[in-house]
């Protein structure tokens, strides 16, 4: 909800108001306000300050920030409590020190406090001394609080936290608050009354520094249980369970989070968290096979399913427990998600997503009353939609926060999950914002152009495609290969390396399309791009360049000159003979793009030098077991043909 304007000055309440505009440095204003305060809550004389005071209110009629009066209200601080009281005593009431305070700085000059009763008042004070005696107060309570609470863990007392309290940031979520205790670091959450069993799961992948460049990449898990209980305060009891590793395949880890959950609910013991921590690093993996990238495009294209995945086994609670590891997955492709759930939700406005991540936008996912892992899902399927082709958007990445950790605001283009409808009202914090609850794209409306973009009828034939692949039931992989496909265009366009049926469409698409090239060459997911290409291009077994345009060139281009055939196959035969080089040319033609098929074509050329050196190039990928399953893939006709070739020219050797 937005925060409410400051209220006009009166003459019960001489206040001078200032028009706020939260940016990344307010958001340090109150931190740097705190250091500077000279609160002292063992003096005896009590504090007084003036705040006009709001309560939120979820009511479908006046949802949103409620004045609780139209004038100042006069707050009184001790070590004991703050006394919130009007001038004309209608209204009087205590903000307590209780296990619940959280507290945030929603922009400068008003802060919110989560109460006793578990309602949320706001306070617009007159300037930042003002607000900073009162947080530092707040900060203070906060502080003996963790304090209290990490003594009793170390007396053996589980953890708790509050549902909707953890979220991934530049590090794995502490329960409620941060080290800091700084208003920017801190959080309230505004939601219902618990169920009777609540679980959610999140995912959360980590770094948010250059400092954290250098240290391994982690990915994070978090399982929330909130089961209803009598004799816990507010009626529920909430545990949280996370694990950290360096696999991006961390969900198989989900089954076994909720067993140990489940235990710890019964045996409140750190046992059972080593008992977890021991079963799941003696998972057996060492034979699990290391793949290149070349291997993983061959592999996730294949029909064979089972080949996909690593079968092991985590033996836990005395039995041993089936487990798949993916082997084809990507770095930025973290956990179990759907992209066809993500285009089922948003329809044609996956584009704006899609366009938005190659402009570096800040991308905010907004769930309100959806659980924190279907947040998740929608962020990391966003990722994939583009990954691979492109690296290292997952470092940009929080699959799902909360007003508690706003450091990824500092992040350029970050892309996030949130389900507190008060990211919604603040403009300045996202570029684009997609309404999981309504299934609607919004564009922040200082981007909102006049005329659409050139590229849109492109993004609209392809989004048809898109759709029309999961009207008529194919799979997950599928769908998510048509965006990295549509990705690869976009970049082979970029780097003038895409091939065209006729030199008119290259016109007319490059020209449609050259504004958001040009955008995305300012952008860092470009810069790294071209730094893995050059990479690539040094470690690559095939040294001729023009060998994977040469395939485009095929796939895309008919009635091409026989002379130019017969150029690109003998391209082919003079870099292709090893099996890394006959491996590194299949990744070239994924089967779900049809295989072998734009080389099988040319088994039916009319020349008979095109035919044999299609033949001999078949011969030689038949040699290699992935070769060997690529022709054994191919239709009926164009097997046929091959075999056929493939006689006929051994039993009449060539006279050249």
């Amino acid at each position: 909800p937005p925060t409410p304007p400051a209220p006009a000055p009166s003459a019960s309440s001489n206040t001078s108001t200032s028009s706020p505009s939260t940016s990344s440095s307010d958001l340090n204003t109150v931190n740097n306000s705190l250091a500077n305060a000279s609160l002292k809550t063992t003096e005896s004389a009590p504090i007084k300050l003036e705040a006009f005071i709001y309560k939120f209110s979820e009511n479908e009629e006046d949802q949103g920030w409620v004045m609780l009066h139209p004038d100042k209200m006069a707050l009184t601080i001790t070590q004991q409590e703050v006394t919130i009281q009007s001038g004309d005593q209608s209204y009087d009431s205590k903000i307590l020190q209780h296990p619940e305070l959280e507290y945030t700085q929603l922009e400068p000059l008003f802060s919110v406090v989560l109460v006793s009763s578990g309602v949320a008042l706001g306070f617009r004070f007159n300037n930042e001394e003002e607000e900073a005696t009162f947080l530092t107060h707040i900060d203070q309570w906060v502080a003996e609080l963790d304090s209290a609470k990490s003594q009793q863990q170390g007396e053996g007392e589980a953890p708790s936290a509050e549902a909707g309290d953890t979220a991934p940031g530049s590090a794995p979520a502490s329960p409620s608050h941060s080290p800091s205790h700084s208003p920017s670091s801190s959080t309230i959450t505004i939601a219902p009354p618990a169920a009777d069993h609540t679980t959610t799961a999140t995912i959360a992948t980590t770094t948010t520094n250059a400092e954290a460049a250098s240290k391994p990449f982690l990915y994070c898990l978090n399982f929330l249980n909130n089961q209803k209980t009598d004799t816990a305060r507010r009626g529920a009891l909430v545990r949280t369970i996370a694990i950290c590793c360096r696999h991006q395949y961390i969900h198989i880890y989900k089954p076994f989070m909720i067993l140990a959950l489940q235990k710890y609910y019964t045996q409140p013991s750190i046992d059972v968290l080593a008992e977890l921590y021991n079963a799941l690093n003696d998972m057996p993996v060492t034979t699990m096979p290391q793949l290149n990238d070349n291997e993983k495009m061959i592999l996730r294209s294949s029909n064979d399913v089972q080949r996909q995945a690593y079968p092991t086994t985590i033996t836990y609670f005395g039995k041993k427990m089936n487990v798949y590891l993916p082997l084809s997955t990507f770095p930025d492709e973290v956990g179990d998600y759907k992209v066809i759930t993500l285009v089922n939700k948003f329809g044609p406005g996956v584009m704006t997503i899609f366009n938005g991540l190659l402009q570096h936008k800040r991308i905010l996912f907004l769930g309100y009353g959806s659980n924190a892992g279907e947040v998740c899902n929608f962020v990391l399927a966003t990722l994939s939609m583009v990954c691979p082709p492109l690296r290292g958007l997952v470092h940009r990445a929080f699959p799902y926060t909360n007003l508690c950790y706003l450091d990824f605001l500092n992040v350029p283009g970050y892309i996030t999950g949130v389900t507190n409808p008060m990211f919604e009202e603040h403009q300045e914090w996202w570029d684009i914002l997609c309404n999981i609850q309504t299934g609607k794209v919004i564009v922040n409306p200082d981007l909102v152009k006049d005329e659409p973009d050139k590229w849109a009828q492109y993004d609209n034939d392809f989004m048809a495609e898109v759709q029309s692949t999961i009207a008529t039931h194919y799979g997950e992989d599928k769908v998510r290969s048509l965006f990295q496909d549509y990705m690869q265009h976009l970049a082979d366009m970029t780097m003038d390396e895409e091939e065209w049926a006729d030199d008119q469409t290259r016109m007319t698409e490059l020209e449609a399309n050259r504004g958001r090239l040009d955008q995305w060459r300012r952008t860092p997911s470009y810069a790294t791009y071209v730094k893995d290409r050059i990479a690539r291009t040094k470690v690559s077994f095939i040294r001729d360049p023009l060998v994977p345009r040469y395939v485009r060139r095929l796939r895309k281009r008919r009635g091409l000159p026989e002379a130019e055939v017969l150029r690109i196959y003998q391209a082919f035969l003079d870099g292709i003979s090893t099996e890394e080089q006959l491996t590194e040319f299949l990744a070239c033609l994924p089967e779900a793009n049809g295989g072998l098929y734009p080389v099988a074509v040319s088994l039916f050329h009319s020349s008979e030098a095109v035919r044999r050196l299609a033949v001999e190039l078949f011969r030689r990928l038949d040699s290699i077991q992935a070769g060997s399953g690529f022709i054994n893939g191919l239709n009926q006709f164009l097997f046929l043909a091959y075999e056929r070739n493939l006689r006929l020219f051994e039993e009449q050797p060539s006279s050249s």
